[in-house]
């Protein structure tokens, strides 16, 4: 039985109440709530003349004017481990996320990143530069690499994931769409001339290794040095570093609290830019008790495995 509608606001007008281009809709304790996608907006209740299913359909159609909204199992007040959606509505998911994996994970990235701004004293990162390569932009390509599978594997063991031997791309492809991994891409701020890039867009399960022109270039010259040094480039080795970039807001978000030292620190290396409409019905909704129909509850979340497919 599906548990959400994800509809698109049609409607303008005094009932519409929702400032918005898309919506969530939900059924909680015989009433019918709604809340903006990837907008602020708060969560709102609605009586429903028909308050079911079908009810809340025909309400959606007749407020927002979608008659094909799209049904979905997700159920609100539910998160996944380790992967990070967008909420929509007003709420956080400081409860959900793992803060000692988070903090870790920071650590490791901040070393990462500290070893790129060392290279690029020497190596401008000009277009001129790119294939530039050597035993330094090695040593970066091979951490910077190996975090981003580090990642990938705790994510998986994170959600009960059973691989049918060890671990390989093939498994670790599986995260590209439940944590919309090609949303993300990335600028170096303060490098404007360096192209713009998103170092996990265009990964593909039939090729889960060559799909990836950094993690392929990874593989080769961790296996071969003396043959495959030049595969080692400056561009590939700042794409894997941003690669583990993304794997962190991928992850534990890109809101932290007031003060926190982290996203600072990130931008002023890495500006992001997320891609809100290629997951457009991928979103956290908080939930609705009966306690506190008018809004969401607490902002707890139940955390649950991921369903991936073996």
């Amino acid at each position: 039985m599906p548990k959400t509608l994800f509809f698109k606001n049609n409607k303008s007008g005094p009932l519409n109440s929702l400032n918005c281009p898309r919506g969530v809709a939900y059924m909680a304790h015989g009433r019918g709530y709604f809340t903006g996608v990837n907008c602020s907006s708060s969560t709102l209740s609605q009586p429903l003349p028909s308050p079911d299913w079908s009810g809340l359909k025909k309400w959606v159609a007749e407020r927002f004017g979608d008659s094909n909204p799209t049904e979905s199992e997700y159920e609100p007040g539910t998160a996944y481990k380790r992967i990070f959606w967008p909420v929509a509505g007003i709420a956080n998911l400081q409860s959900a996320i793992d803060t000692t994996a988070r903090t870790q994970s920071f650590v490791a990235l901040r070393l990462l990143l500290a070893k790129m701004v060392d290279i690029f004293e020497n190596i401008e990162p000009a277009a001129q530069n790119l294939d530039v390569y050597g035993h330094k932009v090695r040593e970066l390509l091979l951490l910077a690499a190996m975090e981003a599978e580090a990642s990938w594997a705790s994510i998986l063991k994170a959600n009960g994931y059973r691989a049918k031997g060890r671990l390989q791309t093939g498994d670790y492809v599986k995260l590209l769409d439940p944590m919309l991994l090609d949303s993300y891409s990335l600028r170096l701020t303060s490098y404007p001339a360096f192209p713009s890039f998103a170092p996990l867009r265009g990964w593909d399960s039939n090729q889960p290794t060559k799909s990836l022109d950094w993690y392929d270039a990874y593989n080769a010259t961790k296996h071969n040095r003396e043959e495959h040094l030049d595969a080692a480039t400056l561009k590939k080795a700042i794409h894997a570093v941003g690669a583990t970039v993304v794997m962190f807001y991928a992850q534990f978000g890109f809101s932290f609290t007031p003060g926190d030292e982290r996203l600072p620190f990130i931008r002023s290396i890495f500006t992001m830019d997320f891609d809100v409409d290629r997951h457009p019905h991928s979103c956290y909704i908080p939930n609705v008790t009966e306690s506190s129909q008018a809004g969401p509850a607490a902002w707890d979340w139940k955390l649950l495995d991921y369903p991936f497919l073996p």
